[in-house]
């Protein structure tokens, strides 16, 4: 009871705000119902059939505006609090699942780009969408061993092969013990990066794999589609005396 009581006068002290508008927000919610219903989220499918062979993937939202700005504020604007909020928009649009998983696990970096970033986008994602679902967040069963170049400049074949051998689990005693396995990215555009993490976890006996992104590239010849979450109100992205590229993260 004082604890809930603590809550409401921290709510009114420190509201919560709109990552995009800066309006409060009702609740933990990272963005307001109106900018809710203006993100282009994607009917919680595979991006592509096979994309990986025994492996479901899933993907919350089209990359484009304003996730684009989104995801780059979090990534290149070092906005932890938006990364997080990523994650608790990846948990609103995906489905229960059947069998929680026993580690979730973000795409980790090397760590040598880790330093120079000073985070991980993908690990602060998932931590959102853990602390939405409670699940165990691990970053302590596999590892970048190889630095490898960045993939935005590479076709679907140069990022198979930058990946070779990237990854590496190194911590085969507690992996033993997760039957299923969910990975976390910010970005899937090809889906080289989740698939060559995905094949060190399927070799190392993973019963179980699961993919979850923040955010799709589609292949230009797909068309554009959203969808409206239930409850949701749809009005214009630009909104009046907000400047489209401003993110407002809530106090941390």
């Amino acid at each position: 009871m004082v604890w809930k009581r603590v809550d409401q006068i921290l709510a009114v002290l420190f509201p919560i705000r709109c990552l995009l508008c800066g309006q409060a927000t009702p609740g933990p919610a990272p963005v307001c119902p109106g900018c809710r219903g203006d993100l282009p989220w994607i009917d919680a499918g595979t991006p592509g059939p096979g994309l990986i062979p025994g492996v479901q993937v899933r993907c919350a939202l089209r990359y484009e505006y304003p996730v684009d700005r989104l995801v780059a504020a979090a990534k290149f604007g070092r906005q932890l609090p938006v990364a997080r909020g990523l994650g608790q928009l990846l948990a609103a649009a995906m489905p229960a699942l059947s069998l929680p998983p026993d580690a979730v696990v973000p795409v980790p970096l090397h760590w040598r780009r880790e330093a120079d970033r000073g985070f991980n986008q993908a690990e602060e994602i998932a931590r959102g969408l853990c602390d939405d679902r409670n699940w165990p967040l691990r970053v302590d069963l596999c590892r970048r061993v190889r630095p490898t170049p960045e993939q935005s400049a590479l076709g679907a074949a140069g990022r198979r092969e930058n990946l070779r051998g990237a990854f590496a689990v190194v911590n085969p005693r507690a992996l033993a013990r997760c039957r299923h396995v969910l990975l976390v990215d910010d970005v899937l555009t090809t889906g080289a990066t989740v698939a060559a993490l995905a094949s060190v976890f399927q070799a190392a006996g993973v019963q179980q794999l699961t993919v979850w992104a923040a955010a799709h590239t589609p292949p230009p010849a797909e068309p554009a589609q959203s969808r409206q979450l239930p409850g949701t109100q749809v009005g214009a992205i630009a909104r009046p005396g907000v400047r489209p590229e401003t993110f407002v993260s809530r106090p941390v």
